[in-house]
């Protein structure tokens, strides 16, 4: 009886840990929306752990900020800061992607990188895997 209450819990624990993605890492975003945005120069890399933060490049300017894990793939993320560059040439696709990033509240990973999706299951930004 021991024995199956030993193995009952560590079934059931490495169920429940099935739920935690570790999405950690660094990521090329590839559509915003619908748009693709590929040819640019947009990152997001993620750090999870004590303190969740997120950054990247965002075509022009660098940004950063945290985010708070509400678990099974629920986010919310806080204010981002970023740096003051002008480039007119990319303006509208990074405010279009910060817009975006700004409306994420939940993460799911795919087979090539992650999928970051608004609070009806609508994919907001798609990146892959550096």
């Amino acid at each position: 009886m021991r024995l199956f209450t030993i193995l009952f819990s560590l079934t059931l624990f490495t169920l429940t840990s099935c739920d935690e993605q570790d999405v950690a890492g660094d990521y090329d975003v590839v559509m915003v929306g619908e748009n693709d945005y590929s040819e640019h120069d947009i990152t997001l890399t993620i750090v999870m752990g004590e303190e969740n933060s997120i950054s990247g490049k965002s075509a022009c300017n660098r940004y950063n900020g945290t985010f708070e894990n509400l678990g099974k793939g629920k986010v919310k993320i806080g204010p981002l800061m970023g740096t003051k560059m002008y480039c007119k040439d990319v303006a509208q696709v990074e405010n279009d992607y910060m817009k975006h990033l700004g409306m994420v509240t939940e993460v799911k990973m795919t087979s090539d990188g992650l999928q970051l999706m608004g609070s009806k299951g609508k994919i907001l930004i798609t990146a892959v895997k550096q």
